[in-house]
């Protein structure tokens, strides 16, 4: 028997390892950006004689700012510190001034999954990687909406005119040439479900799970590689390492992740509404490109099934796997585990094609998610927006009109404390908790890391800080807040960066002097040594988002509480927003507060701070048991049990299938066949 366990990227990427590219020294860079001006003001017939001096010049009395990219490490706690106060340029002078990708060094980017590197740089989008294959979809992609009368009207024009001679075809760019005969190596991938990862691995340790098979993406765009020998030892590489590749176009993925689920389903999941003045959610294209993603998902899965296997499929990216694979093996054991929240009935009748995202996960034989309110909120939608196909009032989930039973549990997932217990003890984080004590001695530290979005509240954070010192001058220079904000390149150009990094300036200008900062604002990922440091020696750890799933930093944090790495800093408070998922698991012992409630929040801060040893030590001991009962270990041990109950409890043989579906009354009635195909 094989576990397929299926979700949008696999636990390893494709490195390549590409020639070195000679490196631009400044005086080339000097002239490079000076025949740039030049064209520019030819173009707009400016006189340069006339024209004031530009950082554009070959001019050795000018020299342009650094960027980040430039800077020499610094001998201080966090290398790129100083790049949060870069000067912003406009968009067409950032892209004029910057270096071709080409021009860069690549001894300057940093390495692959390498935790002993000083600064991790944000993961880059999709597509953009340097050692990887650059997309060659057009994003955003062509709509459909009204798609057949453009189409008629471009016929009638080459009518008109007559066929045109063919194009000649010019490969503009070697890039993906080189690509077809680079030298690459496996290595880990920097995107993906760290929290499954984790979970699979200490179930892999403790013999629970045996023969298994991860399925998905490699992370990296591979129309570059249609048709070479290089994908095919790609493919065998990954299978020695037990991982079955999905190989999607890239026009096909980028409609997919970016547009689809990044635009449509992640904002409605989270409350959300994608619907602001440059929204292009009414165009239905995208659902196209999601739709086949999750087809090559299933027929990847269904060309290795054999019979006894299980398919473990995860997350709002894959959501019609279950369906798809269901209509060609009725017989297949399915579980399916959400990780994110799910919206009330409400806010998901607003989906457009809300009734083939349910009809897909009903096609498994168990659904999973985080906590009761999810689950909840799940079966009310069922009922409410599928009458006639489910019964979604039965004790233990979904029962559909044709009798079939699908289990629907909540199970929160957890961390590994093993592995984390084998990390933390390493000289690295033991010299980082050191450098930590030693810089912020005599303060108290409230730490925070997030990703860079409007779901995770780090704008409502900040805010709730400064009016926290705003109403408690004693505490202006005892306390700091050290942000951790994980931005990419997705996020590139988002207002929200700009109102963040405005109100850190404003508070750090109020308040700050040559001895005192009160917030360190990181706009970029640490290395994980760093990180367990921060964790190990804060005394408060501050999660305001507005909606989350099981937020597993909240659990890394009161594991590394315990004062074995640092005695004297044990027991530190979790301020936690209300409506993340892990909320329901901690039961009070953590600082509950509402994001929007800004005062209830600087109070919270200062509750915190200045709570008493007794109390801080009564509440950890609640939320390490809560940490310690449920593991990744056991959330997956506890899935796999129940799928298999709930196989044996709704299972139906390829006859009885038969036999429902020929006394149906409508295609309405069928479940599977068809789920995921629009009803126009």
């Amino acid at each position: 028997m094989t576990v397929y366990i299926c979700s949008l990227y696999l636990p390893k990427t494709i490195q390549f390892k590409l020639p070195q590219r000679p490196q631009r020294t400044r005086s080339n860079l000097n002239r490079w950006r000076a025949s740039l001006q030049k064209a520019l003001n030819e173009s707009l017939a400016i006189d340069a004689s006339s024209s004031q001096p530009s950082l554009f010049d070959a001019n050795d009395n000018l020299t342009p700012p650094k960027t980040p990219e430039e800077e020499m490490p610094s001998p201080g706690l966090f290398p790129n510190e100083a790049a949060m106060r870069n000067l912003q340029l406009p968009e067409a002078m950032a892209s004029a001034m910057a270096v071709p990708v080409a021009a860069r060094s690549s001894a300057s980017a940093p390495s692959r999954g390498t935790a002993s590197s000083s600064v991790m740089a944000s993961v880059p989008a999709w597509g953009h990687h340097p050692d990887q294959p650059r997309s060659r979809a057009k994003s955003p992609p062509r709509a459909e909406i009204f798609e057949r009368t453009k189409t008629l009207d471009q016929a009638r024009e080459i009518g008109r005119r007559g066929p045109a001679p063919p194009a000649p075809h010019v490969r503009s760019d070697s890039h993906d040439r080189i690509f077809s005969s680079a030298p690459w190596d496996v290595a880990d991938a920097d995107r993906g479900n760290g929290g499954l990862r984790h979970a699979v691995d200490a179930a892999v340790r403790d013999g629970s799970l045996g023969a298994h098979t991860w399925v998905g993406t490699i992370g990296m765009p591979i129309d570059a590689l249609e048709g070479t020998k290089q994908r095919l030892d790609i493919e065998k590489a990954l299978a020695d390492r037990n991982m079955l590749p999905v190989f999607c176009s890239d026009r096909d993925f980028d409609g997919h992740y970016n547009h689809f689920c990044k635009q449509i389903l992640w904002p409605v999941f989270h409350y959300q509404m994608p619907d602001g003045p440059k929204s292009k959610t009414w165009e239905d294209h995208s659902w196209t490109y999601y739709v086949n993603v999750n087809r090559s998902f299933a027929d990847r899965i269904v060309s290795k099934w054999k019979r006894g296997d299980v398919v473990w499929v995860h997350d709002y990216h894959l959501l019609l796997v279950p369906a798809m694979i269901r209509e060609r093996l009725p017989e297949a054991k399915i579980g399916f585990f959400l990780h994110v929240a799910f919206p009330s009935s409400e806010v998901f009748k607003c989906l457009q094609v809300r009734n083939e995202l349910l009809k897909g996960m009903l096609a498994a034989n168990l659904i999973g998610f985080h906590i009761p309110e999810y689950t909840r909120h799940f079966l009310q939608t069922c009922k409410s927006l599928l009458p006639d196909v489910v019964d979604a009032t039965c004790r233990r989930g979904v029962r559909l009109s044709n009798s079939r039973r699908i289990q629907v549990i909540n199970l929160p997932i957890g961390i590994d404390p093993i592995s984390l217990d084998c990390y933390r003890g390493k000289p690295e984080v033991l010299r980082w908790v050191k450098t930590l004590q030693d810089q912020y001695k005599g303060k108290k530290l409230i730490v925070a890391r997030d990703k860079l979005d409007h779901v995770r509240g780090v704008r409502q954070k900040l805010l709730a800080y400064e009016l926290f010192l705003n109403a408690n001058p004693e505490w202006r220079e005892k306390a700091v807040l050290i942000q951790v904000a994980l931005s990419s390149s997705e996020t590139k150009g988002d207002p929200l960066e700009a109102t963040i990094s405005d109100i850190v300036t404003r508070v750090n200008s109020s308040w700050a002097n040559l001895a005192y900062q009160p917030v360190v604002y990181l706009k970029q990922e640490i290395a994980y040594p760093q990180y367990l440091a921060l964790l190990s020696v804060a005394d408060a750890l501050m999660i305001t988002s507005q909606r989350d799933g099981m937020n597993l930093t909240s659990h890394e944090y009161i594991y590394c509480q315990d004062g074995k790495i640092v005695p004297e800093k044990r027991h530190g408070c979790l301020i936690l927003s209300e409506f993340t998922g892990t909320t329901s698991l901690f039961n009070g012992a953590e600082v509950a507060v509402n994001p929007w409630d800004y005062w209830q929040c600087a109070e919270a801060i200062k509750t915190a701070l200045e709570m008493g040893d007794d109390e801080k030590a009564a509440r950890w001991q609640k939320l390490i048991k809560a940490v310690t009962q449920n593991t990744g270990a056991h959330w997956f041990d506890e899935f796999m049990t129940r799928l298999d109950s709930a196989y044996k409890e709704g299972h139906w043989t390829s006859d009885e299938m038969a036999e429902a579906n020929a006394t149906t009354t409508g295609p309405e009635d069928e479940v599977a066949p068809g789920a995921w195909r629009r009803n126009n």
